[in-house]
């Protein structure tokens, strides 16, 4: 006698989690009303059969894309051995070899933790304890986390009715050349942002700064692209008030933008830190601060314990770690990043030409950003349209962070060129198929 097994539908389990959960989930899970079975490369199918291309991928989480065998059976490999524990393994040292050997003479300093605003908030106390200042200076539009010190270095609405926040926080204006506060053109407004990050410090700070945090391209603000030589020049501001530059590469790291490393575009900047996270270990929680040898020494961070994480570095992370770059690395996946972004670069460019609705859109490699605006006014759409735009695309089979007037793709880096212009199409049908409700605006 055979017994048959009913599944829960997917109703069912979204209902049984959100009769458990507490509120303030992400708004992408609610948004597509989907429950993943499995995922593999730039695919992912549903519990109802249905497949996506994903431009998601967590936002920017799995570079190698899903289920890369490689990473599988290595990962798998320590899971049999020992997943969790202090103690020195031969994986995390692979895995500090490895990465070490990817980065510059002047950032050999690792330090694994769990998240990324684990890590920003380990950078900034690193920062503080190495110059014996307080004072951060981080800017517009960045993001940097959600737990409470890293939420104070954001400068947006975000953050709104969350505080108290930690004090010795200063914010200036990011360079977003299409929005610019002081309604310059680059490059004749020879960085006047960063000028203007200067005056705020001369008229607000303590003389006391720290660090500046910064992200090489910002990622939550709508992938925004800064121009040639603005890192450059923030280098030059930190090094005139005695302060580190902090890179949060959160996002931009392991081959997002077509190098293993955003810095890596311009070997001018030289960070003193680097804050990695997301894509370093394809979806197991890991992340890492990355410093100049001996900046530590002899400082409070380098008390025993004090910088220690519970879960920072364990064998599973650095199992997951060590896999993520081997694949990066041996298949060339930041080059290929790189290479895909120049005919990206060209499809936005027919955007802008043929979508009048399309204001900015900028990519570096396979971090791409695309502005939705009113055609007239050039001021961001309203959300009911955005929404209309998302789910278009779900319609259409893609999965991307299309729900607001700042859409953020993040194929992987290892995605096919098939799937890549698939979902590239899917955007330009959904554009056209709204183009007259825009137009009636």
């Amino acid at each position: 006698m055979s017994h048959s097994v009913t599944l829960p539908s997917t109703e069912h389990i979204i209902e049984l989690e959100k009769r458990h959960r507490l509120p303030g989930s992400q708004s992408m899970t609610d948004l597509a009303g989907i429950v993943v079975e499995r995922a593999v490369n730039a695919e992912v199918w549903d519990t109802d059969g249905k497949r996506y291309i994903d431009f998601f991928t967590g936002v920017g989480v799995s570079n190698i894309g899903h289920s890369h065998p490689r990473f599988l059976e290595e990962l798998n490999a320590q899971l049999g051995k020992c997943a969790v524990g202090t103690f020195y393994t031969d994986v995390r040292s692979q895995y500090y070899a490895l990465l070490a050997s990817q980065l510059p003479e002047q950032l050999r300093g690792i330090h694994m933790f769990s998240t990324g605003s684990e890590a920003v908030e380990a950078a900034v106390k690193l920062a503080r304890a190495a110059t014996g200042k307080q004072e951060i200076l981080s800017f517009w539009g960045g993001f940097h986390g959600k737990t409470q010190g890293a939420l104070s270095l954001h400068g947006g609405p975000r953050k709104h009715h969350s505080g108290p926040f930690p004090p010795g926080s200063h914010q200036a204006p990011y360079a977003d050349c299409h929005h610019c506060p002081l309604q310059l053109e680059h490059p004749g407004c020879g960085q006047r942002c960063v000028d203007l990050a200067e005056q705020s410090l001369a008229n607000t700070s303590l003389g006391d700064l720290a660090a500046i945090i910064v992200e090489p391209v910002q990622g939550t603000n709508g992938n925004i692209v800064p121009p040639e030589g603005y890192l450059r020049a923030l280098r030059q501001l930190a090094d005139r008030h005695g302060a580190l530059l902090i890179l949060d590469e959160v996002i931009t790291g392991f081959g997002r933008t077509g190098a293993l490393f955003a810095f890596e575009h311009d070997p001018g900047i030289a960070p003193d830190i680097v804050v990695l996270g997301k894509a370093m270990a394809s979806g197991v929680p890991a992340s890492a601060v990355v410093s100049r040898p001996g900046l530590a020494e002899g400082t409070s961070f380098a008390v025993p314990s004090a910088a220690a994480s519970t879960f920072g570095g364990n064998p599973l992370a650095s199992a997951a770690s060590l896999a993520t770059l081997r694949v990066l690395l041996d298949e060339r996946l930041p080059e290929r990043s790189r290479d895909l972004g120049k005919s990206v670069a060209d499809r936005l460019a027919a955007w802008r030409e043929e979508f009048p609705f399309v204001g900015n859109a900028d990519n570096a490699g396979l971090m791409i950003g695309v502005e939705l605006v009113h055609p007239a006014t050039r001021r961001p759409l309203p959300k009911d349209l955005t929404r209309r735009l998302f789910q278009q695309l779900m319609a259409r089979g893609v999965l991307a962070m299309a729900y607001d007037s700042r859409i953020r793709l993040y194929p992987p880096l290892s995605i096919p060129t098939r799937h890549l212009e698939e979902g590239l199409a899917a955007f330009e049908d959904a554009f056209r198929s709204m183009a007259p409700a825009i137009s009636r605006l």
